[in-house]
């Protein structure tokens, strides 16, 4: 990635109600697998993210890059409304849910990545 600095440094999709909770603020924590792509991130970067219903963006800053291990690690400190979830899910549906993203075997291969994020205003 070789962007120039306030200019976008990464392109993700998001389904419409984790989008639609940054957009409000409520969703502070971005989740993702720490694969080569998400690794080249840093501070200071920007990331546009599309929802893939209504094709709307918006841009939001890296303020910190927390790498877990697992996914379950990353969930055991960060649940709720920050990473965009209800307040009462558990960690083992936090969890199974997001095995329908990222499968065990690429978990274990690159671990999980918090991407605390500010909206660009």
């Amino acid at each position: 990635m070789n962007f120039k600095k306030g200019l976008i440094n990464l392109k993700m999709s998001l389904y419409h109600q984790p989008f639609a909770a940054i957009k409000a603020g409520t969703k502070k924590i971005e989740v993702r697998l720490a694969d080569e792509k998400r690794s080249r991130l840093q501070v200071g970067d920007t990331i546009e993210f599309t929802d893939l219903d209504t094709s709307e963006t918006i841009c939001v800053k890296v303020l910190g890059l927390e790498k877990f291990a697992t996914f379950k690690q990353l969930f055991a400190k960060y649940s709720g409304t920050i990473i965009g979830s209800p307040e009462d899910e558990s960690i083992a549906d936090l969890d199974r849910e997001n095995q329908t993203i990222y499968s065990r075997a690429r978990e274990m291969q690159y671990g999980a990545l918090a991407i605390r994020i500010q909206i660009i205003k």
